[in-house]
């Protein structure tokens, strides 16, 4: 006589629905089609005007626009032969002058760190591109007839991804200064069909590694392990999707850093080794010493719970975003699993109201994400 399986806790549709009541998962599903879109838009901005070579490229974003930023950072290097540098909204570097061009992403163009950049890079005679949906940002660019790159608004900026990191790729060909860009893009956003396939709720926890990541995140203080490559920006995605997903805090290391010092501080924590959950972001294309020091790391810390996700394609760019999209997928099943509704961000709202002088009230955001 067969016994029936018990119903994985990631495959029960009525459960799945009750907590994500605004219908989070039709926007992380419909990130390759927003690529798509992005890089049409990226694909049509042409600079107005002959622009002479930059002596660097600064990208600054804050929040997921900065993750965004430092993506795009990562994707470029293999392409560009001149300095590009991310940046999260600190003080503008002296060295940002007038031969910089300046990229600001910031979705909602609400932000007040974008718009003192902005200011001041314009005051210091660098060429500034905008990307962003609105707001006072994009008010400021128009009076000044600046270059301003515009993209859908309306939804929780942390699913915008694709708008802003694309067309910040694009404009480098589009200036001149890479070769190449916008077809990689194209490959990668293929890529991310493929992958969807295998992420998506539909698919179930035994054939999903994205469900299986986020069970053994459930209920577990996660570790995300980059390296200084492409993967500090997609460990940076992990760590802002499980916080605004989750609502779970997230701790990053990067390696080789992790293995030549930061080890120590787990030798007098043995006794939270059933509480934490250390991710290691692995390349099996990586030629460098990093996937030693990841094989050393994970047996000293085999009391520990240790896992691989690997990051898979065949170039940086579609690695990265498959990198992006199993952050996303893992990050919404890891809500789901414990019981949260994956859309709502009350403290980001408290925030927003407390540096506006709006009544501070927990709320959910104002945008409805469920297409109804």
């Amino acid at each position: 006589m067969s016994m029936e399986q018990p119903t994985s806790i990631l495959d029960d549709l009525v459960r799945m629905q009750e907590l994500d009541t605004r219908n989070m998962l039709r926007l992380i599903n419909e990130l390759p089609e927003q690529c798509e879109t992005a890089l049409g838009i990226g694909r049509s901005i042409v600079p107005g005007e002959s622009i002479e070579p930059p002596s660097l490229v600064f990208v600054s974003g804050v929040g997921d626009s900065g993750t965004s930023a430092n993506m795009a950072v990562a994707a470029v290097s293999e392409f560009v032969d001149l300095p590009v540098i991310s940046d999260h909204g600190g003080p503008l570097p002296r060295y940002v002058g007038e031969n910089a061009l300046v990229f600001l992403l910031d979705y909602t163009g609400k932000s007040k760190s974008s718009l003192r950049i902005y200011k001041e890079a314009k005051r210091r005679g660098a060429k500034v591109v905008c990307i962003t949906s609105g707001g006072p940002l994009r008010e400021m660019v128009v009076k000044d007839g600046g270059l301003i790159v515009r993209i859908p608004p309306g939804q929780p900026v942390r699913t915008a991804f694709g708008y802003m990191f694309v067309p910040a790729v694009a404009l480098f060909e589009q200036f001149g200064l890479a070769q190449g860009l916008i077809e990689k893009l194209s490959y990668g956003i293929r890529h991310m069909k493929n992958v969807r396939e295998m992420l998506r709720y539909e698919n179930p926890t035994a054939r999903n590694v994205a469900k299986q990541i986020a069970l053994s995140l459930t209920k577990k203080l996660a570790i995300i392990c980059g390296a200084q490559d492409y993967r500090n920006a997609i460990a940076s995605r992990w760590k802002s999707q499980i916080n605004a997903n989750s609502k779970k805090p997230v701790m990053l290391s990067y390696f080789p850093d992790f293995a030549e010092g930061e080890i120590s501080g787990w030798e007098g924590v043995k006794h939270m080794k059933s509480d934490v959950v250390i991710v290691l972001l692995k390349d099996r294309s990586d030629r460098t010493e990093i996937p030693a020091y990841m094989d050393a790391a994970a047996h000293v810390l085999g009391d520990f719970n240790v896992i691989d996700a690997e990051m898979k394609g065949s170039t940086t760019i579609e690695k990265l975003l498959y990198g992006v999209y199993l952050a996303d997928y893992v990050s919404y099943y890891k809500a789901l699993s414990e019981g949260t509704d994956p859309t709502t961000t009350d403290y980001v709202s408290q925030v927003e109201a407390f540096l506006t002088g709006e009544p501070i009230e927990e709320k959910t955001p104002d945008v409805d994400v469920s297409g109804e």
